[in-house]
């Protein structure tokens, strides 16, 4: 099996819409800074964010549509994987909270840490195929 196959669905199209999304996530996030917190005007900036940004998740997931049927099956067990351990991630960050630990707030860290474990999760299955 060869890896690059296993993204061949992530092509020029999908890395330049979604740096596109995040110039306007970003354009967005700094125009918001001029509205008071809670205003009509932030609320509503911020659920343009996140109608940005579920772009962007759409546009990660549904191009895997594209691929067969082993390279879906590789896809489907590392997310699996990736909500398991973000799952045991998340509750363990909010066991040690309730402890007394001072935990920065995840925010937006969480989809990088998801990201990331769905990626290895890639790699650790796709070895069961090669």
């Amino acid at each position: 099996m060869e890896s690059r196959a296993l993204l061949h669905c992530f092509d020029v199209r999908y890395i330049v819409q979604t740096l596109a999304a995040a110039v306007v996530l970003i354009g967005l996030a700094l125009f918001g800074k001029g509205f008071a917190d809670g205003s009509a005007s932030r609320v509503a900036i911020g659920v343009a964010e996140t109608v940005v940004f579920a772009f962007i998740v759409a546009g990660t997931l549904l191009p895997i549509r594209r691929l067969d049927e082993m390279y879906q099956r590789i896809h489907l067990i590392a997310i699996a994987g990736a909500f398991g351990v973000f799952g045991v991630a998340v509750t363990g960050v909010a066991f040690l909270a309730k402890a007394g630990v001072h935990v920065p707030p995840l925010g937006q860290w969480m989809w990088l840490f998801m990201v990331v474990a769905w990626g290895v999760g890639v790699l650790v299955v796709s070895r069961r195929y090669q």
